[in-house]
């Protein structure tokens, strides 16, 4: 998803106390739920090629008595299209009851690239006995370079639908179970589909990430494009090209952990760079201490996928420098990296790697402009909730950069028109300094957070299952929901569930085993308390 806030954003695992952890099987109850999960996670699925998963639900839908099929395109080429709409009518007490709707997205991030499945799962215990899920190596539990992401952002809440429809607990209820594409990339699939689809107006979305708290809003966003021109000349003779690499960072979700003090590599190489720039910081010393160089910036660029809705976890730039100066600056670069190591917990992984190489560069003008505007981009939160300090308001994350053709991708979050309007402003202002035009595309709506019958109901559920007296909240993350609400013009009631998973869209992405039975059983219960009947 673009997600919600979690109560950590690291695993729970001493990397001290226990050297070796307990690796288990995968299973978890309810096995229905398990069934289902382990099956997605086979089936290639990222955002925009979901069809494998459209294809499953489907052959799932057909095999479930009194299932129909309301909508499903095999062909669709448009998000909208897509999507698939599942309904099953009341019976019994509950014939002329009016629908429940759940939601689901099909899509996942693919991280660290597409080629990743079928997902290699697995189980673990933590230090205090806890069970998680997760993908990948096992080593991957300590080293998230080694790990890939799971899926259960949302497969998970795929395959509760599917229990859910299966469940024969709930046969006599009319549900109706509306999945998704593209949530992760541009919400393509609820943005974009035929309003005529739902009946609904009880709204159940199933992709949240604290198994305890009840969503009832959150931020709107949109992606931010600055564009401009460079200069280019050749590298001058005797000078040396090297390539300087940041990886390892925990990079994570850009609603979820924007205020988690992690890093961008996009922005450490800038502050590296702009550091080690003669013509910038110009700091001639002797002996020991880091001195600054006469460089010219090839290329910078970030080494994964750019979703822009994930912190940029690894970068890359190529710099030339005067030959006789590569074994000081070697050794100074090492330093540096090393002492910000040291001083940016929890970024204790941070891998750094430099080496030498051939091409031609920007001149020195392009170099430093390009270098103080990347510098002076906003990234991170802007400003906080008034009188809500711990929830995040407006902010903003630095995407993605392509010197080949000079456009810098910003992705901004704000749960407020007007702080969203001033950093759009902010952000205009900054480009116009350095000559670069900022355009704004994908903006998506917030979810208001509205007081309901539906949001009144899941707080008593979940006062009774968690003993939780407040267990709703609103997001800094965008999701679905925004645009559900805003096409039935807010004449709808929605809130957004799910089980426990931490560090959704990287290699870290682990669910908590034993909160997937107590997310069923909240889901269960509140379709359940919807379709009591008035004594």
């Amino acid at each position: 998803m673009p997600g919600t806030e979690v109560a950590s954003e690291l695993l729970l695992i001493s990397k001290t106390e226990e050297p070796e952890l307990k690796i288990l099987d995968d299973f978890f109850e309810p096995k229905a739920v398990h069934d289902h999960f382990m099956e997605l996670t086979t089936r290639y699925h990222p955002s925009g090629e979901e069809n494998q998963v459209r294809e499953y639900v489907i052959e799932c839908a057909r095999k479930i008595e009194g299932v129909e099929v309301i909508h499903y395109d095999s062909e669709a080429k448009d998000p909208g299209e897509r999507v698939i709409v599942l309904r099953r009518k009341g019976s019994g007490d509950h014939i002329s009851d009016p629908y429940v709707t759940l939601q689901a997205h099909m899509d996942m991030v693919c991280s660290p690239d597409k080629n990743i499945f079928p997902l290699k799962v697995f189980g673990y215990l933590d230090n205090e006995g806890a069970k998680w899920i997760k993908a990948g190596d096992t080593d991957s539990i300590t080293d998230p370079k080694k790990g890939t992401t799971l899926g259960a952002d949302d497969g998970i809440g795929v395959a509760t639908i599917l229990a859910i429809l299966e469940d024969n607990d709930l046969k006599d209820y009319p549900i109706e179970c509306f999945f998704t594409v593209q949530e992760e990339t541009d919400m393509g699939g609820a943005a974009n589909f035929d309003k005529s689809l739902l009946i609904g107006r009880k709204y159940i979305n199933v992709d949240a990430e604290v198994v305890d708290t009840i969503i009832y809003g959150s931020a709107g966003g949109c992606n931010v494009r600055y564009e401009g021109n460079l200069a280019l000349s050749s590298v001058p003779c005797g000078y040396t090209n090297l390539k300087l690499s940041i990886s390892g960072l925990l990079g994570g979700h850009s609603g979820i952990n924007i205020n988690s003090g992690r890093l961008n590599a996009i922005k450490v190489l800038t502050e590296i760079l702009i550091r080690f720039n003669k013509r910038l910081t110009n700091l001639d010393v002797e002996g020991e201490g880091i001195k600054s160089y006469d460089l010219r910036l090839i290329s910078l660029q970030r080494d994964e996928d750019p979703i822009s809705n994930k912190i940029p976890s690894c970068a890359s730039a190529i710099i030339a420098i005067p030959g006789g100066d590569k074994e000081e600056f070697v050794n100074d670069f090492t330093a540096y990296c090393e002492a910000l190591k040291v001083q940016s917990q929890p970024e204790e992984n941070l891998v750094y790697e430099i080496k030498e190489i051939t091409q031609n560069s920007l001149d020195e003008a392009s170099t430093d402009s390009l270098l103080c505007l990347l510098q002076q981009i906003p990234h991170g939160v802007i400003h906080m909730i008034p009188g809500k300090t711990s929830l995040v308001e407006t902010s903003s994350n630095l995407a993605n950069i392509a010197l080949q053709n000079m456009i810098i991708n910003a992705s901004n979050r704000s749960s407020d028109a007007n702080s969203m309007n001033a950093l759009i402003q902010m952000q205009k202002s900054i480009g116009e300094l350095f000559k670069y035009s900022v355009g704004t595309s994908d903006s998506y709506p917030p979810w208001e957070p509205t007081k309901s019958e539906l949001l009144d109901k899941a707080q008593n559920v979940y006062k009774e299952i968690y003993h939780k007296e407040d267990a709703a909240t609103v997001i800094h993350a965008g999701l679905e929901c925004s645009y559900v609400v805003q096409k039935y013009d807010g004449k709808i009631d929605c809130v957004s569930i799910g089980p426990t998973i931490l560090n959704p869209h990287t290699g870290s992405e682990c669910l908590k085993a034993d909160t997937v039975g107590t997310f069923y059983n909240a889901v269960t219960s509140l379709i359940q308390e919807l379709f009591q009947k008035n004594a």
